[in-house]
This record gives structure tokens, C-alpha cells and sequence, in this order.
């Protein structure tokens, strides 16, 4: 809702004409041009505030009148034209005169786009071009032209990109106009910065001389002419880039006409229309191909020159002062708002709104004629307009209507200087300022009122609640008030300042340099929100010092994805969610709803639109938390079609929406109106400068909502809401009143969104529709109804049939969904012309088929029998309903036209009961019937012909088989044709009857069902084998293992018991057993007691037998889990297969019982060491680990296998047995020297045997370390010596070996004199001692007289292994 206030311009002199005036396209600046019969003409530059610009000194020329007006589209330059042929221009705010080749009176002075080319044209035809780039204007051409040029149109530029904010709004909606209708409501407030610097240019123009004739004016000032037109030139306009339209009067009436613009200049004739009209200010653009044009003393015309669709003004119902004329009109592109100023001084405003129609918004009136009126300013939020009134000038600027509220009275600004108060009782009243009110804030007993300026108090009167008095009045330039309890808050930007109501200063909350100035600022209660221009969102609590930041400050960017502009925010009376939308980085509306969790600092979004992909048609324009519970959010949301307000209930961080809050017919709907504020239990809308309450759903039953009571109820609601259904029921089985129905219906219908029939059937019943009830009961106790189809029928009871379709569908219930439909009034119908494909094939079908009932009741037999048809219902009802109604002519008819086999069949079937045999076997092989063929042949003793047709179907197999089984000696024939024809059954029965037992066999071998059947014939009949063969193929094994102990038979019952698995009775299994053991089937007895559970008495026929126990007989005897003493089975198990050799199973089954000890030892026994090395590496018992690993060490090959020495140091490291690894480690060293001669890996594994003792507990420790570290050192001098002979230092080797030979002399390790001779001799042939220690090494490798030493085991020290 907006309004428009009007302020008068004022000069400086009072007796003066406005003659013309311009607005700057970018800045708010309006340049006015006025006469004064003693002083001439002047010019005055005004704000938007209709103030004149201080520190200019205006030109004044006593003798001459201002007639061009034209300002530079984005530098504060403005030329002005005198009707004496001057130029002058004012460039921030100085004035200079420009020297232009002009005498007479300029009669055109225009920019271009760019404002890189100056024009002005004068009565006497002169036309020159001025370069106006930078700096003041300079000459670039001069025409003399003769003819006097009255209009001038630049051609639009080429722009990268569209900088107008609608240009952006439709880029970012993919050029969607319903879309970009929905945008009316908001505009970006950062496109200024987008309209800085440079902007696209286009020097070449269109110029309109009085003759008719149009020029073409390139960029470097070339004129040619490019049309002539037949009458007197009075608009001309470019139309979306590509379009010259031209208007000229010829005959008292105005043709338009809309030319193709072509890159030369030239133009093609695209439309024409013609109408009549006043003159050129009687005519606009209004829109990209709109015309706006007064027709008539109060009509306006609007011509669509793409689609040729008109338009009239005033609307049926807009009001308009009789005797008004309609005097000029004027275009907002921005806004996309059309003024029409009257000879009454009235204004008249429509707007288009999303279904592009032409509302009146508002009507204000001015005092004097309206001679012209021109919008301005479309770079500011809201332009402004200017009206010449001749003797009177004024600037009206559109704000939003103030509204204030509270639950006992309500007030709404019905003028500049007037708010209407009006209250429950019906009373009102009126508040008249001196000030024109921009901003209001109203809280019980103040109402505070600003005009940008000054700020007014108004107290409320003791006795009249409905009067306010004015107490005080102080100067403070804030557009925003926000009022609670005394304190009031405004912008005075950066910052955000707090007064009271005295009028004092009481603090400010500054603005960082990063944050941005604020751009938004709402409150709930003490709580406001800030968002700036820089995407910062700010909390502020109200306090009695001022204003606090309970929170610190977050910036958009940083938390929202694709972030561009804070359009709407608001907080919520805890103080502890904001709810905001947002406009992308393009500058289009978000549709997401996004809530931010300000003490978690978690943001969730919730998306209203209702489509996911761009362009959204949904966006929205107002975001109001309720006063009184902070729960409650109301949003309101604009679409292409209507506006519609959600309410969700905030629960943990996540919005959940409250629907079928208020009828989607209410009134509302379909007006424009704005949301203002909640105040539960109602809606607060602004409708018609009106406030209007509207009330929730669940309050309608009573007129004094008591505060308790409305918090039961929202409290109902909100569990409702929020999906917590049984809380809801407990609170609404608490609330009392007359409609208390209105509140399990809202339930209900919730139960219906979120799947729950259980809580819909009993939200039923307190609704009172008990059959309802009854019917949800019963279908919760159907197995056969899935959860879907229930909460359908909820649906239905509900009256929610569009709801219940669907989930019908959903269910795959094609069933329901035909009785749903065919129950509505036309339904038969809607099925019948519906898709005949996929589900609804059923639905059709069955719709066909009753409203083929339908007519035949009603005696339309044709179109009956045709829709019978379509149904495949045709039989049997047609031809009994013909019978019974005496008409067998009528379907004796039908048949014979007819190709339905089964019609002509039952025709046969009806004609054989009336004895004439050789029409219904005419009728039957008409029908292609074989079997009714067949057995009609038979019957009238045609046996020939019967066996030439019995084979061209089962069926007719069947009847001639049926009548072979009434002769005795055709048995078997009649069995193999039952057989062929698949009535095993029956082949079965004649075989029996006839004693022909091999053929009952194989019949019964056909298939399991057959065999079950033939084998209780074949039992009866004493024979056995043949019996339980097919026993055992029906899968009936213990039938046959009864049958098999019954006879005695063995080999029988072998096979029954191997078919019968685990299914075997223990009583049964214990004879059975006793049998097998007789006949000396040991194993065969131990499995058939291990399956049936009787598992010792199995262990005691394998220990007492010497039956080989196989794999599978022992996994048979082995005691599943949660079996009676399982344990001490699997250990005697376990010594059963020990002592048969049967290692690996008996330490398999001590492995079950988690005797991992056990089961190593048998795997020990086994000697297999992979086996032992797997089994120990699985388990996690240091005891086993440590027993595999000595086992390895001592028992397996681990010298010439690596991978069981990584077993052993892996078993010995998760043991800890540091000890025992340390001479692993140690045996390793020997074995590089021993084996390998590789001394470098013998003094590593030294080395790392040392590491491990460190770790070692033992009391020993230290005097191994000492052993291990000195038979590293002998290792290492080894080393050394052979390093030295090996590089050619023999003399130093051969000493240092020596003097290892007598360290190492005598002493037990792995370096021994032996082998440093032996390396001593092989370098020393040339040295002098060489010789001796030849025979010093021959000495000591005589063999010795004392025993060699035995073989080390793990439980030596280290001394003793190395």
C-alpha cells in the first residue's frame, strides 16, 4: 500500500509561470523553468525534497523565456536554452554561457544515452552537435537546415549488459514477465552502484522537423531523410531498441505508426493505427511495446503495437470527478505506474499488476490545472513525480502507507498530514500533524510520527482512549521509528540511534567501516533486526540505557550461498531466530525463506516456491514474527497469480508450515493488500489504506479470546504442526467450545499430509462422525489396506476427494480410485473420456460397464450393447437380459454380426439346450470351439469326425479322452490323451480304477502335486516301492521313510532319511536308528540321532563302532549354539576324531567353543604349520600366540620359509615374550652366518635383539644385554677386518684379526676363531705370516674328542644360543 504526498516548489520570486522542467535521469535533482512578467526567465534546480539548491546564483534574462531543458544522464551538468538563442549550462553548481551558433529560439536541447553528444536546434532550422564526453560541451557540427526540428530521438544504445534494475530483474529471471511482475514489490537497493562510470553511448538520432519529415543524424553528424510523414509530427519514441514509433495528426486524428529500425538508419513500416488525440503530451510509452494515449476528455487508450490488444482507463468502478478532463499523462518505468493529471488539479495513478491489468493504486489531487506531469528519479526506491500546475509547482514522492497496531486500536495514514484511529468498538477518531508523516510508531500510550526532519510525540488522553494530544516535538533526521515502551529508535545512517520520549539522546549502535549503512531495520517487541547494504545482519535488544548486541554481528555472505542483497528481515520476540529472504548475486529474489538460529549459529532454508528451478514465480515481499509467541512466522508470499501469507511454527532451527490457517476463498486473497503484523489469533493485513483483522481457523468459535485459551490452542497447533500428533491430541482433548469440531478437523487434515490414519480416525470420532470412525476402524483392521489406501479413506471422509484420488493412485488401488470417481456426480463419464492407458484401463473397463446398465435400464439397448462391448462384459449379461425379455430374434441377429467367440459359443450352448444340435455344432465350429466340438460329436456317436478334430486342442483332447475312459479296453489311450491335454488328475483316477498301476505311476512322475496323489493310491494298493519313489518326489520324505520302516526296506529308507534333512521326529529317528544299527548302517544311525538332537547317543555309536567318520557326519554330530551341555559334546567330539587321525576337525570343534588352546594343540599334533600359523594369527589369545610361535620356532622350517619366521617374531611381539624374541632374533644372527655368511643382516638382527631385551621383565635381562651387545662388538670387529682386507690394508687387517682371534679365543659365539683364520688366510698368501696362520687354522679344524653341543631349544638363555 502506498501513498503520495505532495510539496510545493518555491521560488524566488511569487509570481511566476513554470513553463518546463526536467529531472536528471540519475540524481534527484529537477531543473524548473519559470517566467517572471517583470524580471523574464529563470532556472531553478531542486532536491527531492523540493528544496532549492544553495550556493547557485541563477541566470536571469529579463527579455527572454526558457525553452530547452536537457541534463547530462549521469554528470551534474544541465544545459539550458533561451528563446534568444542562448546556451548556458550549470556544472556543479556554477554557470557559464555557452558560445552556440543559434539566434532564435532553441526549440530541442538532448543528451545522448551516453551523454557523449550534445543537440540543440533553434525556430530558425540551425541544428548543431556539441562533444560533451568530459568537461563543457564543445562544437562538433553545425546544420543550417531550414526547416525547424521539434523533436529529437537518440537510437538506444548497445550495451555488454542491461544496468537498468528492471534490465537486471528480467535478465535474472530468464525473461519471464509473470515473474518479473512479481518483482513490483521490491527493488535492490545496491544497483547504485551499477549506474557509475561510463555508460553505453549511441550518437546517431532521429529528428522530427514541423514539415513532417524525419531525419536520420549519424555519429558524426551526417543528415539524411528517411521519412515523410502526411501530417504534423507530435511524438516520436524509440520502442525496445529496435522500433521507431511516430504519431502526426492528419484529419482531426492521430495516427501511430511503428517502424523497423535498420542499422543504416533507415525504416520499414512495421504497424499502423489511428485514433484520436489532443496533442503530443497526450501520449506515452508505458512499457516495452505499450502506448498510453488520451483519447477523449477523461479516456485513456492503451495500444499493445506487438499483439494489437487495447486497453481503456478509467476502469469500470474507478472513480473519477465528473467534469474532469484529462489534461497530461506520464510513464514509470520503474514502478511500471501510469499519472494522469486532470484540468481539476486531480492526479489519477494505475499500475499493472502480475496478470498485467491496470489497477487504480491511489488518487491525490493538487491545487490548479495540471499542465504536465513527469516522473524523475527512478535511481531512488521510489521516483518522484513532478506536476506544472502554470502558476503552481509540485514534487510528489510515493511512501509506503503508515499503520500502526495494538489489540484494542488500530491506525492507518489516510493522508500526508492525517491517521485515521479506529478500535474494536467501532469508534475512531483522527490525529492531524503540521508535519508530513513519512514514519510512525505506535505502542499503548504513545504514537511517535517523523517527516525525515522532525519527530512528534503524541500522548493517549485518560479518558478517551481513541484521542492523543501532542506533548513534544524535537528535531531528528530519521526516515524509520521503532517505539517500545518509551524508548524510540531510528537510522541516521551509519549509525542506529536511541531517544526517549523527552526527546533525549540516550545512546547509539555504531556501524563499522565493513558492516555498510543499514538499509532495513524491524522489530518484534525489544528486539530489532539490522541489515545493511553490505549483507551484515545485526541483533539489538532495547534496553533502559539504549541498545545492546546480545550476539555479534554476521555477514550474509559468508553463511548464505549466491548471496546478493538482504530484501526482508525479522526477528523473533525471543530474540533468538531471524527469518530473512534474500536477493541473489544477480539482484532477482530468492524464494527461499531463510532462518537463522542466532545462539547456535545454524541457518536452514526453506524453499515456498512451487517449482525448484528457475525462474521462480513465487517471491517473498514480507516477513512479520508474532508479538506474542515466538513461534509463530508469517510470510508473505507474491506469485504470477496471487498473493497468498504461510504461517510456520519455528522448531528445532526448521520452519514447518501451518496450512489451512484461513479458507482459500477468503476475501483477502483476492485484493492487494500487505501483511503487517500477527497478533495471535489474528492475521493483520493492510487492504484500501483499511486494517483488517482476519481470524485463525481454530478460533471461529468464540468472540473473547481469553490469553489462556489462545495459548491452549497454539499450543495445539503447534504440535500439530510440527508433526508431534499425539501431543496434539492430549492438548486438543483439553480445549472446550461450541465448534470444537473445527479444531479435530484441522487435525485431521494434518493426520491426511503426514500418513498418519491411526490419529485421523480417532480425530474423527471427536469430531462426532461416528460413521467415519467407524469406517477408519475398520479399514486399520484390514490387512489388505496399506497405509496409503487408509489415510485415502480419511481423505474422503474429510471431504478432501482431489487428496484421496491421489493417494489412491499412489496405493495402486485402481479399485478405489473407480468407486471415488464414480461416486461424484458425472463420474462414469469422466472415466469413460479419460486416458485410456495403464491403471486407468480398470477404471475405464469398469466405468463402461455400469453406465452400459445404466442405459439398457433405461431401454437404450444400442448404445447399451456397444458400451458392453467396449467392456468385455458382453457375456453373459446381454444375452440373458435378450432371453428374459422374449428378443432371441433380436440376438440371434447380433450373433451373426458379431466376431465375439464366447458370445457365439454361449449362442451354441443356448441352442443345444433348445435340441437343435446341428446349429450349435454349426455355431461352435463358427466359434473355432474344438472342445465343445468334440464333445458334441461324441455325444450324437460321430466318431470319426471327433478323432479328426481331437488334436487341435487341450480342450478337445479332454472331451474325447472323457469319452474313450467309458470303454474299458481304451484305458490307456484315455490316459495318455488325459496326459497330453494336462488332466493328470484324471489320468490318474481311470488308471487306478483300472488297476493299471505302472500307468498311475507314471502319471504321477508328471509333476510333486501328481506324485503325492498317485503314491496314496499306489500305498493303498500295496505297492510300496513304487509308493515311496514317488513319495520321495513329491518331497514328502518322512511318508516315505514310514512307508520304507513299515516294509522293512532298507535301501529305502537310506534314501528317505538323506531326502529328509532335518526334518525327522525324534521318536521316529530313535527306531529308525535301532534299524540302520541292526543292519549294521552305523553312520547312517549316528547322523539320523544327530539330526533329530539326540547327540550323545550318536557319539556313542561312533565310539563304539569303527564306521569312518566323514567331514559330513561330523559336522552333523557337532552340537549347534544353545544346545544343552554343547561344550562337553564338542570336546568328546573332538577326542573322537583326535584319536581317528582327524587333527584339523577335532581342533575345528574345540575352535567352537573357544578352546583355542585345545584346538592349537590338535593342529600341533596335525604338524600342519600354515594351519597353526593362520589359526594363531586370527586369534587374539597371548597364550595361543605364544604356544604357535614356540611350536614354529621349534618344530617348523622356518630357515628356509621367511614367511614362517615373520609368523614367529609377529606371535612373539603381540605376546610380549621379549625373552623369548630376543633369541629368535639371536638364532636368526647364526643362521646369516651359518647358512649365508651374511654378517651385515647378523649384526642387525644383534641389534634388534638388544632392543627386545630392554623391553624384557626378566631378572636375567641385563646379563643377556651384556652377552648380546659383546657378540654384536665381535660381529662388528669381523666386519671391520674383512672391510680392511677387502680394500688392500692387509697388514692392519691381518692385526686387527689377530687380536679378534684372541678376544674370541676360547669363548662360546657366533664369531669363532675358525672363521676369522679362515678370513685372515684367505687375504695373507703373500704376507709373512701367512704360513702361520695356515697352520694354525689346520690345527684347530682337527676334530674334537668332547661331545658336540646339542641342539638349542626356545627355553635356552641367550648365552647358551649364541
Amino acid at each position: 500500500m502506498t501513498l503520495y504526498t505532495d510539496t510545493r516548489l518555491n521560488f524566488i520570486d511569487n509570481n511566476v509561470v513554470t513553463t518546463l522542467s526536467s529531472w536528471h535521469p540519475a540524481l534527484p535533482f529537477l531543473a524548473v523553468g519559470s517566467y517572471n512578467q517583470d524580471k523574464g526567465g529563470f532556472v531553478t534546480i531542486f532536491d527531492e525534497m523540493g528544496h532549492a539548491l544553495e550556493g547557485c546564483d541563477w541566470p536571469v534574462l529579463f527579455s527572454n523565456q526558457v525553452t530547452g531543458l536537457a541534463w547530462h544522464p549521469t554528470r551534474k551538468l544541465l544545459v539550458v536554452g533561451w528563446d534568444g538563442g542562448e546556451l548556458y549550462l550549470w556544472l556543479e553548481y556554477s554557470w557559464a554561457r555557452l558560445e552556440a551558433p543559434h539566434n532564435s529560439a532553441l526549440t530541442t536541447v538532448t543528451f545522448s544515452p551516453g551523454g557523449g553528444r550534445l543537440l540543440a536546434s533553434d525556430a530558425a532550422g540551425s541544428l548543431s552537435g556539441w562533444q560533451a564526453s568530459s568537461g563543457a560541451p564543445l562544437t562538433a557540427f553545425h546544420h543550417q537546415l531550414g526547416d525547424v526540428i521539434t523533436h529529437v530521438k537518440f537510437c538506444a544504445p548497445h550495451p555488454t549488459s542491461e544496468s537498468s534494475i528492471r534490465g537486471l530483474a528480467r535478465a535474472a529471471v530468464a525473461g519471464d514477465e509473470n515473474a518479473l511482475d512479481a518483482l513490483a514489490a521490491w527493488r535492490p537497493r545496491t544497483t547504485a552502484k551499477l549506474r557509475e562510470g561510463l555508460q553505453p553511448d549511441n550518437h546517431a538520432c532521429y529528428a522530427a522537423q514541423d514539415n513532417g519529415v524525419i531525419l536520420y543524424i549519424d555519429h558524426a553528424g551526417a543528415c539524411s531523410e528517411v521519412l515523410n510523414s502526411p501530417g504534423n509530427i507530435v511524438f516520436m519514441d524509440i520502442l525496445s531498441s529496435v522500433y521507431l514509433l511516430v504519431a502526426w495528426e492528419t484529419g482531426g486524428a492521430l495516427s501511430l505508426s511503428r517502424f523497423v529500425i535498420s542499422s543504416d538508419g533507415s525504416l520499414t513500416t512495421d504497424t499502423h493505427v489511428r485514433m484520436s488525440a489532443r496533442n503530443g503530451q497526450s501520449i506515452v510509452l508505458a512499457g516495452s511495446f505499450c502506448v498510453a494515449v488520451i483519447t477523449g476528455d477523461n479516456l485513456i487508450r492503451i495500444w499493445d503495437s506487438e499483439t494489437g490488444d487495447n486497453d481503456v482507463l478509467p476502469n469500470d468502478g474507478d472513480e473519477t470527478a465528473p467534469g474532469d478532463v484529462f489534461t497530461s499523462i506520464s510513464y514509470c518505468n520503474l514502478s511500471d505506474t501510469l499519472c494522469c493529471g486532470t484540468s481539476q488539479g486531480n492526479l489519477y495513478l494505475w499500475r499493472r499488476d502480475h496478470r498485467s491489468k491496470w489497477k487504480l493504486i491511489s488518487s491525490t489531487s493538487v491545487k490548479g490545472t495540471v499542465k504536465e506531469v513527469t516522473w524523475g528519479s527512478e535511481g531512488l526506491m521510489n521516483p518522484l513525480l513532478h506536476v506544472n500546475c502554470i502558476t503552481n509547482a509540485f514534487i510528489l514522492r510515493e511512501q509506503n502507507v503508515c499503520w500502526g497496531y495494538s489489540n484494542n486500536i488500530w491506525m492507518v495514514q489516510k493522508s500526508a498530514q492525517e491517521i485515521a484511529i479506529t478500535g474494536k468498538t467501532n469508534l475512531s477518531s483522527t490525529i492531524n500533524t503540521s508535519i508530513t508523516i513519512k514514519a510512525l510508531a505506535f505502542r499503548e500510550n504513545y504514537v511517535v510520527l517523523g517527516d525525515g526532519k522532525d519527530v512528534q510525540v503524541w500522548m493517549r488522553n485518560k479518558d478517551n482512549e481513541f484521542k492523543f494530544s501532542l506533548i513534544r516535538t524535537f528535531a531528528w533526521k530519521t526516515d524509520v521509528l521503532i517505539l517500545y515502551n518509551d524508548l524510540i529508535v531510528g537510522i541516521v545512517s551509519p549509525h542506529i540511534e536511541c531517544y526517549n520520549i523527552a526527546g533525549n539522546k540516550i545512546g547509539i549502535l555504531p556501524s563499522t567501516e565493513g558492516e555498510g549503512e543499514p538499509i532495513a531495520i524491524t522489530n518484534t517487541n525489544k528486539f530489532i533486526v539490522i541489515a545493511t547494504i553490505d549483507g551484515t545482519i545485526k541483533l539489538a535488544e532495547i534496553t533502559k540505557k539504549g541498545l545492546r548486541m546480545p550476539f555479534p554481528a554476521k555477514n550474509c555472505y559468508q553463511m548464505i550461498e549466491d548471496f546478493g542483497e538482504v530484501m526482508r528481515s525479522s526477528v523473533n520476540a525471543s530474540g533468538l531466530y531471524i527469518c530473512l529472504s534474500i536477493a541473489n548475486s544477480g539482484l532477482a529474489p530468492d524464494p527461499r525463506i531463510y532462518l537463522w538460529d542466532v545462539a547456535n549459529d545454524v541457518i536452514n532454508s526453506t524453499l515456498l516456491s512451487d517449482t525448484n528451478l528457475a525462474p521462480y514465480h513465487s517471491v517473498p515481499i514480507a516477513i512479520v514474527w508474532d508479538n506474542n509467541d515466538s513461534r509463530l512466522v508469517g510470510i508473505h508470499m507474491r506469485s504470477s497469480e496471487f498473493d497468498r501469507i504461510h504461517l510456520f511454527f519455528c522448531h528445532d532451527s526448521k520452519l514447518y508450515e501451518y496450512k489451512h490457517w484461513c479458507p482459500i476463498s477468503e476475501d483477502y486473497f483476492l485484493s492487494d493488500f500487505i501483511l503487517c503484523s500477527l497478533s495471535t489469533p489474528h492475521i493483520i493485513i493492510l487492504t484500501q489504506q483499511n486494517i483488517k483483522r482476519i481470524l485463525m481457523n481454530e478460533f471461529e468459535d468464540s468472540n473473547d479470546h481469553e490469553q489462556a485459551k489462545v495459548k491452549q490452542v497454539l499450543n495445539f497447533i503447534y504440535y500439530m504442526t510440527t508433526g508431534h500428533l499425539e501431543k496434539a491430541v492430549v492438548m486438543g482433548s483439553n480445549i472446550t467450545g461450541s465448534k470444537i469440531s473445527i479444531v479435530w478437523d484441522s487435525l485431521a487434515k494434518a493426520c491426511v499430509s503426514l500418513k498418519r490414519p491411526d490419529v485421523g480416525a480417532i480425530c474423527l470420532g471427536k469430531m462426532g462422525n461416528l460413521k467415519g470412525a467407524l469406517m477408519m476402524r475398520k479399514v486399520l483392521n484390514d490387512d489388505n489396506m496399506d497405509d496409503t489406501s487408509r489415510v485415502g479413506v480419511l481423505a474422503v471422509h474429510l471431504g478432501m476427494i482431489e487428496e484421496a484420488e491421489k493417494l489412491f493412485r499412489e496405493a495402486q488401488r485402481p479399485d478405489l480410485v473407480t468407486r471415488l470417481i464414480s461416486a461424484k456426480e458425472g463420474g462414469l463419464n469422466e472415466i469413460i473420456n479419460g486416458e485410456q492407458e495403464g491403471e486407468n484401463m480398470l477404471l475405464i473397463k469398469s466405468a463402461q460397464h455400469k453406465l452400459a446398465k445404466v442405459l439398457w435400464a433405461n431401454g437404450e439397448t444400442n448404445a447399451a450393447l456397444k458400451l458392453f462391448e467396449s467392456a468385455g462384459t458382453l457375456v453373459p449379461h446381454v444375452p440373458r437380459m435378450l432371453i428374459a425379455q422374449g428378443q432371441a430374434s433380436v440376438l440371434a441377429q447380433y450373433v451373426i454380426t458379431s466376431n465375439d467367440s464366447n458370445l457365439i459359443t454361449w449362442w451354441g450352448h443356448y441352442l443345444e439346450s433348445i435340441g437343435d444340435l446341428d446349429g450349435a455344432l454349426e455355431a461352435y465350429s463358427k466359434a473355432n470351439d474344438f472342445g465343445e466340438q468334440t464333445r458334441l460329436l461324441c455325444h450324437m456317436d460321430r466318431i470319426d469326425e471327433a478323432e479328426k478334430i481331437c488334436h487341435k486342442n487341450s480342450s478337445s483332447l479332454y472331451q474325447m479322452a472323457r469319452n474313450l475312459e467309458m470303454n474299458a479296453n481304451e484305458t490307456e489311450n484315455a490316459v495318455k490323451m488325459y496326459l497330453k491335454c494336462g488332466a493328470v488328475s484324471s489320468a490318474i483316477r481311470v488308471a487306478a480304477e483300472a488297476g493299471a498301476w505302472s500307468l498311475v505311476r507314471r502319471a504321477g512322475n508328471s509333476s510333486s502335486q501328481h506324485a503325492l496323489y498317485a503314491a496314496s493310491i499306489l500305498e493303498n494298493a500295496g505297492q510300496n516301492e513304487h509308493a515311496i519313489a514317488l513319495y520321495q518326489k513329491a518331497g514328502k520324505a518322512h511318508m516315505a521313510l514310514k512307508l520304507a520302516l513299515s516294509c522293512g526296506d532298507t535301501d529305502a529308507m537310506l534314501a528317505s532319511v538323506q531326502a529328509l534333512g532335518a526334518r525327522v521326529e525324534p521318536a521316529l529317528a530313535h527306531t529308525l536308528a535301532a534299524h540302520l544299527r541292526r543292519a549294521d548302517h552305523h553312520a547312517h544311525a549316528a547322523a539320523l540321532l544327530a539330526t533329530a538332537g539326540n547327540y550323545e547317543e550318536a557319539l556313542d555309536i561312533v565310539e563304539q563302532s569303527t564306521a569312518p567318520l566323514s567331514e559330513e557326519l561330523s559336522e552333523k554330530l557337532a552340537a549347534p549354539a544353545g544346545t544343552s551341555g554343547r561344550d562337553a559334546l564338542l570336546r568328546r567330539l573332538a577326542d573322537v576324531l583326535g584319536t581317528r587321525g582327524l587333527y584339523h576337525q577335532a581342533a575345528k570343534r574345540l575352535a567352537h567353543i573357544g578352546d583355542k588352546a585345545g584346538a592349537l594343540r590338535w593342529l600341533m599334533r596335525a604338524g600342519d604349520a600354515d594351519r597353526i600359523a593362520t589359526f594363531a594369527a586370527a586369534s587374539r589369545d597371548r597364550g595361543t600366540q605364544l604356544m604357535a610361535a614356540d611350536y614354529l620356532r621349534r618344530r617348523a622350517p622356518w630357515r628356509s620359509r621367511p614367511d614362517l619366521a615373520r609368523h614367529v617374531l609377529h606371535f612373539y611381539t603381540r605376546a610380549k615374550a621379549y625373552g623369548k624374541l630376543a633369541a629368535f632374533y639371536a638364532e636368526c644372527a647364526k643362521m646369516e652366518i651359518d647358512d649365508y655368511e651374511n654378517y651385515e643382516k647378523a649384526l642387525e638382527a644383534l641389534k634388534e635383539a638388544t632392543r627386545c631385551i630392554a623391553k624384557s621383565s626378566d631378572t636375567e635381562s641385563s646379563a643377556q644385554t651384556i652377552a648380546l651387545q659383546e657378540q654384536a662388538t665381535f660381529v662388528k670387529r669381523f666386519l671391520d677386518v674383512k672391510k680392511a682386507l677387502q680394500s688392500g690394508e692387509i697388514n692392519t687387517g691381518i692385526t686387527s684379526g689377530q687380536q679378534l682371534i684372541h678376544a674370541v679365543s676360547g669363548r662360546p659365539g657366533l664369531i669363532t676363531e675358525e672363521k676369522v683364520l679362515r678370513l685372515l688366510v684367505q687375504y695373507s698368501t703373500e704376507h709373512p705370516d701367512g704360513d702361520k696362520l695356515k697352520r694354525q687354522l689346520k690345527l684347530l679344524q682337527q676334530p674334537s674328542k668332547e661331545d658336540d653341543v646339542s641342539q638349542e631349544s626356545p627355553e635356552q638363555s641367550i648365552e647358551e644360543v649364541i
